[in-house]
Protein backbone atom coordinates (compact mmCIF):
# COMPACT_ATOMS: atom_id res chain seq x y z
CA UNK A 1 0.00 0.00 0.00
CA UNK A 2 2.50 2.14 0.97
CA UNK A 3 4.52 2.13 -2.99
CA UNK A 4 1.11 3.19 -4.09
CA UNK A 5 0.69 5.92 -1.70
CA UNK A 6 4.34 7.33 -2.71
CA UNK A 7 3.79 6.72 -6.56
CA UNK A 8 0.57 8.85 -6.02
CA UNK A 9 2.77 11.23 -4.28
CA UNK A 10 5.28 11.71 -6.67
CA UNK A 11 2.50 12.00 -9.59
CA UNK A 12 0.91 14.93 -7.76
CA UNK A 13 4.21 16.69 -7.15
CA UNK A 14 4.97 16.06 -11.02
CA UNK A 15 8.12 13.46 -10.71
CA UNK A 16 6.44 10.86 -12.15
CA UNK A 17 3.98 9.91 -14.98
CA UNK A 18 1.60 8.02 -15.59
CA UNK A 19 3.91 5.34 -17.29
CA UNK A 20 5.47 4.36 -14.23
CA UNK A 21 1.88 3.16 -13.17
CA UNK A 22 1.71 -0.43 -12.76
CA UNK A 23 -1.04 -1.58 -15.63
CA UNK A 24 -3.19 -3.88 -13.14
CA UNK A 25 -6.67 -3.71 -14.38
CA UNK A 26 -7.31 -5.12 -10.98
CA UNK A 27 -6.23 -2.39 -9.05
CA UNK A 28 -7.80 0.59 -11.92
CA UNK A 29 -11.42 -1.36 -10.98
CA UNK A 30 -10.34 -0.96 -7.02
CA UNK A 31 -9.47 2.21 -7.34
CA UNK A 32 -13.25 3.02 -9.21
CA UNK A 33 -14.87 1.13 -6.21
CA UNK A 34 -12.39 3.44 -4.14
CA UNK A 35 -13.92 6.61 -5.60
CA UNK A 36 -17.64 5.88 -5.40
CA UNK A 37 -17.36 4.86 -1.82
CA UNK A 38 -15.88 7.94 -0.85
CA UNK A 39 -18.20 10.06 -3.31
CA UNK A 40 -21.24 8.02 -1.38
CA UNK A 41 -19.32 8.68 2.05
CA UNK A 42 -19.13 12.51 0.94
CA UNK A 43 -22.95 12.79 -0.35
CA UNK A 44 -24.20 10.93 2.95
CA UNK A 45 -22.16 13.55 5.67
CA UNK A 46 -23.23 16.79 3.42
CA UNK A 47 -26.96 15.81 1.99
CA UNK A 48 -28.64 13.36 2.66
CA UNK A 49 -32.13 14.66 1.06
CA UNK A 50 -31.37 13.88 -2.39
CA UNK A 51 -29.21 11.00 -1.98
CA UNK A 52 -29.90 8.58 -4.84
CA UNK A 53 -30.32 11.58 -6.89
CA UNK A 54 -26.76 12.83 -5.99
CA UNK A 55 -25.42 8.92 -6.32
CA UNK A 56 -27.02 8.87 -9.69
CA UNK A 57 -25.31 11.68 -10.86
CA UNK A 58 -21.58 10.91 -9.02
CA UNK A 59 -22.00 7.46 -11.10
CA UNK A 60 -22.91 9.16 -14.05
CA UNK A 61 -19.99 11.61 -13.70
CA UNK A 62 -17.46 9.06 -13.26
CA UNK A 63 -18.68 6.47 -15.81
CA UNK A 64 -18.17 9.90 -18.48
CA UNK A 65 -15.21 10.89 -17.27
CA UNK A 66 -13.86 6.67 -18.00
CA UNK A 67 -15.27 6.90 -20.87
CA UNK A 68 -13.83 10.30 -21.97
CA UNK A 69 -10.58 9.55 -21.49
CA UNK A 70 -11.24 6.24 -22.89
CA UNK A 71 -12.40 8.07 -26.10
CA UNK A 72 -9.72 9.97 -26.63
CA UNK A 73 -6.90 7.55 -26.36
CA UNK A 74 -8.61 5.07 -28.74
CA UNK A 75 -9.39 8.58 -31.06
CA UNK A 76 -5.42 8.30 -30.67
CA UNK A 77 -4.61 5.05 -30.87
CA UNK A 78 -3.39 4.63 -27.79
CA UNK A 79 -5.92 2.98 -25.66
CA UNK A 80 -3.17 0.62 -24.76
CA UNK A 81 -2.36 3.63 -22.08
CA UNK A 82 -5.94 3.55 -20.28
CA UNK A 83 -5.33 0.85 -17.55
CA UNK A 84 -2.29 3.32 -16.63
CA UNK A 85 -3.69 6.66 -16.79
CA UNK A 86 -7.00 6.37 -15.54
CA UNK A 87 -4.80 4.83 -12.53
CA UNK A 88 -3.00 7.55 -11.96
CA UNK A 89 -5.99 9.68 -12.29
CA UNK A 90 -7.95 7.60 -9.67
CA UNK A 91 -5.19 7.25 -7.36
CA UNK A 92 -4.18 11.10 -7.62
CA UNK A 93 -8.01 12.11 -7.38
CA UNK A 94 -8.47 10.22 -4.48
CA UNK A 95 -4.89 11.27 -2.94
CA UNK A 96 -6.28 15.17 -3.16
CA UNK A 97 -9.33 14.40 -1.84
CA UNK A 98 -7.77 14.30 1.79
CA UNK A 99 -6.48 18.02 1.02
CA UNK A 100 -10.01 18.70 -0.65
CA UNK A 101 -12.83 16.68 1.45
CA UNK A 102 -11.62 18.27 5.26
CA UNK A 103 -11.64 22.02 3.54
CA UNK A 104 -15.49 21.54 1.77
CA UNK A 105 -16.77 20.01 5.30
CA UNK A 106 -15.10 23.14 7.28
CA UNK A 107 -16.11 25.87 4.56
CA UNK A 108 -20.05 24.06 4.65
CA UNK A 109 -19.91 23.90 8.36
CA UNK A 110 -19.64 27.88 8.32
CA UNK A 111 -22.80 30.10 8.21
CA UNK A 112 -23.16 31.38 4.98
CA UNK A 113 -23.06 35.18 5.69
CA UNK A 114 -19.74 35.32 7.48
CA UNK A 115 -16.55 36.43 6.07
CA UNK A 116 -14.43 33.29 7.83
CA UNK A 117 -13.54 30.56 6.42
CA UNK A 118 -11.79 33.07 3.27
CA UNK A 119 -8.20 31.33 3.54
CA UNK A 120 -10.35 28.27 4.09
CA UNK A 121 -11.99 28.80 0.32
CA UNK A 122 -8.23 29.89 -1.03
CA UNK A 123 -6.80 26.27 0.00
CA UNK A 124 -9.60 24.49 -1.45
CA UNK A 125 -9.54 26.62 -4.99
CA UNK A 126 -5.44 26.02 -4.94
CA UNK A 127 -5.88 22.58 -4.58
CA UNK A 128 -8.88 22.21 -7.28
CA UNK A 129 -6.24 23.79 -9.81
CA UNK A 130 -3.24 21.68 -7.61
CA UNK A 131 -5.80 18.91 -9.84
CA UNK A 132 -6.15 20.22 -12.87
CA UNK A 133 -2.74 20.99 -13.22
CA UNK A 134 -2.01 16.86 -12.21
CA UNK A 135 -4.91 15.61 -14.72
CA UNK A 136 -3.28 17.65 -17.42
CA UNK A 137 0.25 16.42 -17.12
CA UNK A 138 -1.18 12.53 -16.70
CA UNK A 139 -3.36 13.55 -20.23
CA UNK A 140 -0.12 15.12 -21.82
CA UNK A 141 2.31 12.11 -21.53
CA UNK A 142 -0.83 9.36 -22.06
CA UNK A 143 -1.84 11.29 -25.38
CA UNK A 144 1.01 13.03 -25.94
CA UNK A 145 -0.21 16.58 -25.90
CA UNK A 146 1.10 19.51 -24.88
CA UNK A 147 1.13 20.89 -21.78
CA UNK A 148 -1.26 23.74 -22.55
CA UNK A 149 -3.54 21.14 -24.53
CA UNK A 150 -3.97 18.66 -22.23
CA UNK A 151 -4.16 21.62 -18.82
CA UNK A 152 -7.32 23.13 -21.22
CA UNK A 153 -8.66 19.23 -21.41
CA UNK A 154 -8.67 18.69 -18.25
CA UNK A 155 -10.26 21.68 -17.47
CA UNK A 156 -12.92 20.80 -20.21
CA UNK A 157 -13.02 16.94 -18.46
CA UNK A 158 -13.32 18.51 -15.19
CA UNK A 159 -16.36 21.04 -15.96
CA UNK A 160 -18.23 18.46 -18.04
CA UNK A 161 -17.93 16.15 -14.92
CA UNK A 162 -19.11 18.34 -12.33
CA UNK A 163 -22.00 19.70 -14.65
CA UNK A 164 -22.90 15.52 -15.23
CA UNK A 165 -22.79 15.10 -11.30
CA UNK A 166 -25.94 17.61 -10.87
CA UNK A 167 -27.83 16.28 -13.88
CA UNK A 168 -30.09 13.80 -12.21
CA UNK A 169 -30.40 16.19 -9.02
CA UNK A 170 -34.82 17.29 -8.79
CA UNK A 171 -35.91 21.10 -10.13
CA UNK A 172 -37.18 21.73 -6.22
CA UNK A 173 -33.57 21.04 -4.82
CA UNK A 174 -32.10 23.21 -7.04
CA UNK A 175 -34.28 26.30 -6.88
CA UNK A 176 -33.90 25.32 -2.60
CA UNK A 177 -30.33 25.55 -3.27
CA UNK A 178 -30.13 28.72 -5.15
CA UNK A 179 -32.52 30.31 -3.12
CA UNK A 180 -30.29 29.91 0.51
CA UNK A 181 -27.15 31.06 -1.63
CA UNK A 182 -28.84 34.24 -2.91
CA UNK A 183 -28.68 37.50 -1.07
CA UNK A 184 -32.47 38.65 -0.08
CA UNK A 185 -33.89 40.70 -3.01
CA UNK A 186 -34.52 44.41 -1.52
CA UNK A 187 -38.40 43.97 -1.45
CA UNK A 188 -37.61 41.10 1.07
CA UNK A 189 -35.33 43.45 3.12
CA UNK A 190 -37.79 46.35 2.93
CA UNK A 191 -41.14 43.58 4.56
CA UNK A 192 -38.34 42.30 6.51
Amino acid sequence: MKPLFTLFWQLCVFRRGPQDVPYSPVLLAVLVLAELLLGAAIIGQLETAYMGHQMMGMVVALGAWLAMVWGLLRFKGLEARYVQAMTACLGTDLLLSAFTVPLQLYILSLPLDTGEGTWARVALLLTLIWDILVKGRIYSAALGLGRLQANLLSITIWVIVLLLSDVFMPVESLEALQQTQSPPSVEQSVSE
